[in-house]
């Protein structure tokens, strides 16, 4: 059971789990949400509480303004794209598509799609950017640190914007990626190729970034900041 509850200017998405032992209160930067989950029987009572308790915390890692409501994916509503604003245009044609055409970002439908199916539409062009540009990137940054991952994938994830498998050499991006400037991506694979030297976040990982990357701290900032819609 899910619910959209204020909390003080911050919309916060409930979702209620039956015989859900923890709390877990989430801030996705990449998606500008906050979410909360917890066992059913504690209901909106029990989340407001917790969160009353939290948000010192809360308050301190998010501004209302960055929390974005859920778009619509509607005609004129803007969206993010490298780290530029392009408005949403709605047209018909012969093929379910997004592409970018000079300043619009532009969503072609052969059938009328709801608002899930214009959402999955808009995160299929950002996987398809993504791995567009990784190929380049990652050729580059491969050839400076000497370290070539085995595959790389990108996959919708919500809480993370890459990981690895140092072991087997993997590496996965999100999609969400392509929402930001494509420093933002270069400093993802940076981050997960010194996983192959380093498996934990520890001085020596942190050596490697500085070595490699030393604009990583302003970078990594920026990333942890939701994108704030602009009207």
């Amino acid at each position: 059971m899910k619910e959209k509850i204020d909390f003080y200017g911050y919309p916060i998405d409930l979702t209620y789990g039956k015989g859900q032992k923890n709390i877990y209160l989430r801030i996705h930067p990449s998606q500008g949400k906050i979410s909360l989950s917890l066992d059913q029987k504690l209901g909106k009572k029990g989340a407001l509480a917790f969160l009353e308790d939290k948000k010192d915390w809360l308050f301190q890692r998010i501004s209302p303004h960055q929390v974005l409501e859920d778009p619509d994916y509607i005609e004129g509503e803007r969206h993010f794209l490298w780290g530029r604003v392009y408005p949403l245009k709605l047209v018909q044609g012969d093929k379910n598509r997004v592409d970018l055409r000079g300043d619009d970002l532009v969503m072609t439908l052969k059938e009328d799609l709801d608002r899930e199916g214009r959402e999955t539409l808009l995160l299929e062009f950002y996987r398809s950017q993504v791995k567009a540009r990784v190929p380049d990137r990652l050729t580059y940054w491969s050839k400076n640190l000497g370290l070539y991952p085995k595959e790389w994938r990108v996959k919708k994830m919500t809480s993370r914007w890459g990981t690895c498998n140092p072991r087997d050499r993997r590496i996965w991006l999100s999609l969400y990626l392509a929402q930001r400037p494509g420093r933002a991506l270069d400093y993802v694979l940076v981050h997960e190729l010194v996983h192959f030297l380093e498996d934990h976040h520890n001085g020596a990982f942190y050596a490697y970034l500085d070595r490699f990357f030393p604009e990583w701290r302003e970078v990594e900032e920026s990333l942890n900041q939701p994108l704030a819609r602009m009207p």
